[in-house]
């Protein structure tokens, strides 16, 4: 088989090294030091002349060769040498578009090409962007095959195929737990899936953006209300303020308000300050929808927030001092074991001057930081806190920094800025400054129950944090 490639630049010499044996080579190029390197890679013949010449392709043996490729950095080189090809009757012509802009140019020829600058952009573009996991041009450059992972905040979550009403895209294949699953109109999308879009090239940036944007769901994954309990006048003062707060700068729709049952209530004088107190509950909510559901004495704290939409439950931060604060907290995420709910520590700080994170690599609590933030439309900190070098060398640091770089990554998909900060030192010191008294601190739900002896880092951050503290379960979605 006999190929004439014109040019012999750095495409060239790729394909020279892939080649089967079963070529016998002709390169031509005006430069006879890049021949020279051609020719170190295998055994070829070499010309030095303009490759859009007939002459000279006649002299590299035009009339009996197999296949031509035009590779020079000058398409109307390239689309000369081609058109002479076709018109010999070779059966294999292709070429290398120099310019992107030039493809069409070369579909109008009924030229087949490609053009490194993209295909390497593409290349580029997977590896800035980790919705994307691979693509790739045919039907001559003129459509694009694009595999995408699905984000639990992706808006397509939860959408069959056949609501996405697109005539100019097509869902091919979609690979979920390993299993491939080839879709029809009814398939639900999930979080997880990994999703084959076939598409017109033309609307690439526009498929793009559909399955790559994200959305602030917090805290609809667990449920759409914020719940609290409400028996004082603490409750009603500091509390409902954060909970009214929360609905209105996340995605839940209601606050929902567990209060004891009037008629349950032993004495009368109770009873009414009970009902006073649950009157002003308009007072505190300021046009936010509120649920009222009186609890029963035989149910308990659990149940009824499993039985409800629950998004949020919304506790006092720990009081008093030292053994009293530790007892404090304990007798709170004790009352919420089991329940798979972020729990908001309220301090009475609300709203928000801005919200802290840390940047320790948990998913779950990244996302809810970056939801309230951009529904909050305030600042988001990523804090990095590293134990001292003596403690926790190089690389700890650099996990920090590749954690905090993550975050930033999913924040940009909804567009919310991340200032981050890396330090050395105590963590629970560390953040706590940063919150100085006037944000929202937002942390991973510890896997353990933390004791009144040892609270674990999670309970150290609830403990000395002089502010309201968000606790997210891992397994948010």
């Amino acid at each position: 088989m006999q190929l004439i490639v014109v040019g012999a630049g750095g495409v060239t010499r790729d394909l020279l090294r892939g080649l089967g044996d079963h070529w016998t080579v002709t390169v031509i190029d005006v430069d006879s030091q890049r021949l020279s390197l051609a020719a170190g890679i295998r055994s070829l013949t070499t010309i030095v002349g303009d490759g859009s010449s007939r002459v000279v392709l006649e002299r590299a043996g035009l009339p009996d060769a197999d296949a031509l490729v035009a590779a020079t950095n000058s398409d109307a080189v390239n689309q000369e040498a081609c058109r002479l090809a076709r018109d010999a009757g070779l059966l294999r012509v292709v070429s290398v578009a120099a310019d992107p802009e030039q493809l069409s140019t070369y579909r109008g020829l009924r030229i087949s090409a490609f053009s490194p600058d993209r295909l390497t952009a593409r290349r580029l573009e997977i590896t800035l962007e980790p919705r994307r996991i691979s693509s790739a041009a045919f039907a001559d450059g003129m459509a694009e095959a694009v595999e995408f992972r699905i984000e639990p905040d992706s808006p397509l979550v939860g959408r069959s195929l056949q609501d996405l009403h697109s005539t100019r895209a097509l869902i091919a294949a979609i690979l979920r737990d390993g299993e491939l699953i080839v879709p029809h109109g009814g398939t639900i999308l999930r979080a997880g899936d990994l999703v084959t879009v076939v598409a017109a090239a033309s609307d690439y940036s526009d498929v793009v953006r559909t399955f790559t944007v994200g959305t602030a769901k917090f805290p609809a994954g667990f449920g759409h209300q914020i719940a609290l309990v409400v028996e004082s006048e603490t409750d009603l003062s500091e509390l409902l303020p954060e909970a009214v707060t929360l609905t209105r700068h996340s995605a839940a729709d209601a606050v929902l308000v567990l209060h004891p049952r009037l008629e349950t209530i032993p004495h009368k004088a109770r009873m009414e300050e009970m009902a006073e107190l649950l009157g002003r509950i308009p007072d505190y909510t300021d046009e936010v929808r509120v649920r009222m559901r009186p609890v029963e004495r035989r149910e308990s704290f659990r149940s009824v927030i499993e039985s409800e939409s629950v998004g949020v439950v919304v506790v006092r931060a720990p009081s008093g001092r030292g053994l009293a604060r530790r007892f404090s907290l304990h007798r709170s995420l004790k009352r919420a074991k089991g329940l798979t709910k972020p729990i908001l520590f309220a301090a009475g700080r609300a709203p928000y001057r801005h919200i802290v994170v840390t940047a320790s690599g948990d998913d779950a609590s990244g996302r809810a930081a970056i939801d309230l933030t951009s529904y909050g439309k305030t600042r988001l900190i990523a804090v990095a806190a590293i134990p001292p070098a003596f403690m926790a060398g190089e690389e700890a640091l650099t996990d920090a920094r590749h954690d905090v770089a993550r975050l930033r990554e999913e924040a940009a998909v909804k567009d919310v800025a991340v200032r981050r900060l890396v330090r050395r030192g105590n963590p629970v010191r560390t953040v706590t400054e940063v919150t100085n008294g006037e944000g929202l601190l937002v942390l991973p739900m510890p896997s353990h129950l933390p004791t009144v002896a040892n609270p674990g880092v999670i309970g150290h951050y609830v403990l000395r944090a002089d502010t309201s503290v968000l606790l997210v379960p891992k397994d948010s979605v």
